[in-house]
């Protein structure tokens, strides 16, 4: 039973200092670690539902990982629409690249300093990526600047995530950023949050 302690304690222990260092260094998820983004049974036409991805949709997913939800996304808007993945590390970009061949547009860029037109997009997607961003403020804002009135943000949050962002924190952020809270689905440990932007 002391042994049983003794690897529990270690597991809460790895938990806290991740959570602590998201809180104080938020950083980007190692490419290296990509294989477990498709762990655990993630659900990628629930993430898709919940974010209100139809045909012909023009989205931004910023952190797409190694494309797993960007492949399902492509499928999803077809030929009519478009999806545009950005991402910090040039490394996730080849990820992508490799999985989609030219299936979406690539761009390296911060996610807080995007570098498109106003209005360029009717939707944006970020799926447990939104902790990992330093300046989160300056994200929301440059999302509210580059998605087009009428037009939606969608945050898929989840726990284990040590980067994890409750509702209520994801709220005041996004909708001082200008946004209007919309639909929330999922329950406290998985959930995806909907913004409109007017």
């Amino acid at each position: 039973m002391s042994t049983v302690l003794w690897i529990l304690g270690i597991l809460v222990a790895f938990v806290v200092f991740f959570r602590v260092r998201s809180l104080l260094a938020p950083r980007a998820f190692p490419p290296w670690m990509t294989p477990m983004l498709e762990l655990g049974g993630r659900d990628r036409d629930r993430i898709l539902d919940r974010a209100g991805l139809t045909p012909g949709d023009r989205l931004l997913e910023i952190g797409p990982g190694a494309g797993f939800i960007t492949e399902k996304a492509v499928e999803r808007v077809g030929r009519a629409g478009r999806v545009v993945c950005l991402d910090i590390q040039i490394e996730m970009l080849r990820k992508v690249r490799a999985r989609l061949g030219d299936g979406a547009a690539l761009v390296c860029a911060s996610g807080s300093q995007l570098p498109f037109r106003d209005g360029a997009f009717g939707r944006a997607l970020l799926v447990t990526v939104l902790g990992e961003i330093p300046d989160k403020r300056r994200a929301c804002e440059d999302l509210f600047r580059v998605i087009r009135p009428g037009g939606t943000l969608a945050v898929e949050e989840g726990l284990p995530d040590p980067d994890y962002i409750r509702t209520p924190v994801l709220r005041r952020l996004v909708e001082a950023a200008g946004f209007e809270s919309g639909e929330r689905f999922g329950n406290w440990a998985d959930y995806t949050q909907r913004f409109a932007r007017p």
